[in-house]
């Protein structure tokens, strides 16, 4: 992904034991990679529809999404529609190249001279049922591996 560059480290046990097992069972885990990363897109999509953070906390509203009537950070949807993932080496990368993401992702001052505070609204993270599906997807390449 081109552009501005955020690394969230899931320090999560469950997650990253299961990928340190995929790794040590499955000569090539591009293909698990990949479907974990689909997995993540569609959760973070999820979380648009939503509008809430990866564990459920609703985002704030918007002034314009007050005002308009619409969604937040949907005003023209070029964030959520620039979520993507890319598989490196062992692990997968999810995420958007778009410069903005980061503000919107942990929040802080923008804008001209920097007045305009945003909130963070999470919209990339690991909950609970994106643990337990890469468990299940790893689970089943590992099976798949050695059978």
């Amino acid at each position: 992904m081109a552009g501005v560059r955020v690394d969230i480290e899931v320090d999560d046990k469950r997650v990253r034991g299961s990928i340190g097992k995929l790794l040590d069972a499955v000569a090539d885990p591009r293909a698990a990679l990949d479907e974990i990363g689909s997995r993540l897109v569609a959760s973070t999509l999820e979380r648009f529809r939503s509008e809430s953070a990866p564990h459920g906390t609703p985002w704030q509203r918007s002034l314009r999404a007050l005002v308009q009537s619409g969604r937040t950070l949907q005003d023209t949807g070029r964030l959520r529609d620039s979520i993507q993932h890319v598989v490196r080496g062992d692990g997968v990368d999810v995420g958007s190249n778009l410069v903005y993401a980061a503000i919107h992702q942990f929040g802080g001052k923008t804008g001209k001279g920097h007045a305009v505070t945003l909130p963070a609204r999470p919209w990339l993270g690991i909950d609970d049922r994106d643990a337990a599906a890469i468990d299940r997807i790893v689970t089943r390449h590992i099976a798949e591996a050695v059978s």
